[in-house]
């Protein structure tokens, strides 16, 4: 029992899942997606909404830094959309084919001897495709989605539902309220109003990566988080997580480690393949041991 607890110990790493955000992170930035999606996102709020050409990038960017997404800002001051025809329209009409096949990175994540976790904050159909066309839908364990944290009954997913069902079925809302005046609100910071409070749970919040961590059963001190967002880096490591920055190789505030590209993991962190080395040590003895362990 003494010599099984040590050959544990032995092949214990320090980490047993990591948890990858997926857009500019596994594929980088300059593939054009994340411009398009902002066009995409601007059209949205024009020929959907009504918004005023003129009022659009500033609102689009106002609301980004403070709500996390353009999508929760317009629903939290009180524009009326469908969340799957925003999906659609956003990510439906997104040049995917710029996206290819990426062995590297395959190789490299299959073999990891680690639980593979991807949370975004897209929708489910946009993260299958984008899996897909960089060749790694198999590479995960599972993936939590815009669905996973905002499910169409407003109830949180129980985290017994398991990691293979994260992404829950559609979602849909509306509103009848006005829409709150986001311009004057920060035109006037002191002149009384408040802020009101996004119905969506999506990163940067703090809420949503702690629920997103219950859902796959994850420990935070034992994960590593690769994210390209400098916001959801410091929220990961406030709450606990080790951090990766991803798309830059200078460090900022919450980041442990930072990656100009991921293909740079191994190189960066070899730690992560330590019990894949430690399960090909032979022990002397009487009987020589060879053990596979997947942490």
């Amino acid at each position: 029992m003494e010599y099984d607890d040590r050959l544990r110990q032995a092949q214990r790493t320090k980490y047993d899942c990591l948890l990858f955000d997926l857009d500019d992170t596994l594929y980088p930035l300059n593939s054009g997606l994340a411009a398009a999606c902002r066009k995409n996102i601007e059209d949205y709020m024009d020929q959907k909404l009504g918004i005023e050409k003129s009022k659009i990038s500033e609102m689009c960017n106002l609301l980004y830094k403070t709500y996390g997404t353009t999508m929760a800002g317009l629903r939290t001051i009180g524009y009326d959309f469908n969340y799957n025809d925003y999906h659609s329209f956003v990510h439906g009409r997104l040049p995917y084919e710029k996206l290819k096949p990426d062995p590297v990175l395959r190789n490299l994540l299959l073999s990891l001897p680690l639980r593979k976790v991807i949370f975004t904050n897209a929708d489910r159909v946009h993260a299958a495709i984008v899996l897909g066309k960089l060749g790694l839908e198999d590479c995960f364990e599972g993936v939590i989605c815009f669905e996973t944290l905002n499910p169409m009954d407003n109830n949180n997913v129980s985290s017994d539902e398991g990691v293979d069902s994260m992404c829950g079925g559609s979602v849909s809302t509306t509103t009848g309220s006005e829409s709150f005046d986001i311009f004057g609100h920060f035109a006037q910071p002191n002149a009384g109003s408040q802020l009101p409070k996004t119905p969506i749970l999506c990163k940067p919040s703090e809420d949503a990566i702690e629920q997103a961590l219950r859902i796959a059963n994850i420990d935070p001190t034992r994960t590593i988080f690769f994210d390209d967002s400098v916001r959801n880096i410091e929220s990961g490591k406030r709450i606990g997580l080790n951090t990766v920055l991803v798309g830059t190789s200078q460090r900022t505030k919450g980041a442990d480690f930072a990656l100009e590209s991921i293909h740079n993991i191994r190189e960066a962190l070899p730690e992560l393949w330590e019990v894949e080395e430690k399960s090909e040590v032979r022990y002397s003895g009487e009987i020589a041991i060879e053990t596979s362990v997947r942490a």
